[in-house]
């Protein structure tokens, strides 16, 4: 599993800004997937950081969002062996320069997933 170490900790410090505290500390785990370090919040896979090919940022922000914000410069739908998977987007280096926006929309799309989960 190879991946940015350092631009996991810029996904770690944007958690670490955009997130309260106890959700921080207590409901953001990390795990090997998707051939990099996923970041899962409220047990939801919410941001990876992956290698294929090029240093990647896959976010997850639905794919009602998706149909706003593309076409974006540097932010694609994510493609996993041949599939479009909607309601996710790769960042390449272009759009990484924008990281905390779209962390902010993975965020956002992770509250309404959890606070659906609830009812």
């Amino acid at each position: 599993m190879v991946y940015s170490e350092s631009l996991a900790q810029q996904v770690r410090a944007i958690l670490a800004t955009e997130l309260p505290p106890h959700v921080f500390e207590e409901e953001v785990e990390e795990k090997k997937m998707f051939g990099g370090l996923a970041f899962m919040v409220r047990g939801k896979m919410t941001v990876t950081v992956s290698s294929r090919g090029q240093e990647l940022v896959m976010v997850r922000i639905g794919k009602e969002m998706e149909k706003q914000v593309l076409p974006k410069n540097g932010a694609s739908v994510t493609v996993m062996k041949g599939r479009l998977y909607h309601g996710y987007i790769d960042l390449d280096g272009e759009g990484q320069k924008e990281l905390p926006y779209w962390i902010k929309l993975a965020l956002a799309y992770n509250h309404k997933l959890t606070q659906q989960d609830k009812k």
